[in-house]
């Protein structure tokens, strides 16, 4: 599992006034990307189960605790999560989300295999490619 911080930035391109976005890891070479929104009430849970794509997790608002077993199910990772950041969990990584507070979270699963993380900053995890 890898914690990353979202750049966000003003926008004010087209007209545009009071607007900041916080910009996602752009997916290279994907075949399938799906998007789905969830919203997990206080002490909700995503129940512990492999990650079957690449999988970004983007928390929009809430708080939330991330973890993850890795692949083989022998790690024990634990990451506290907020807005603005995101969870990028790995094919087959088993891992499991808790929300700590109402969570309203993106959930990006792609077939792309690599990310391009150029203004992102890992707060935990393996070096960003």
């Amino acid at each position: 599992m890898r914690i990353i911080q979202l750049p966000a930035r003003e926008i004010s391109r087209f007209g545009s006034s009071g607007v900041d976005m916080d910009f996602l890891p752009q997916v290279l070479d994907a075949e399938r990307t799906t998007i789905h929104i969830a919203r997990i009430v206080t002490g909700g849970r995503l129940g512990e189960h492999p990650a079957m794509a690449l999988q970004i997790f983007a928390v929009l608002a809430g708080e939330g605790l991330v973890t993850s077993k890795g692949v083989e199910g022998a790690a024990d990772e634990r990451w506290e999560i907020e807005p603005g950041q995101a969870a990028i969990w790995e094919p087959g990584e088993i891992h499991e989300t808790t929300a700590t507070t109402d969570l309203l979270a993106a959930i990006i699963e792609t077939s792309g295999g690599e990310l391009a993380v150029r203004e992102h900053e890992l707060l935990f995890g393996p070096p960003l490619a």
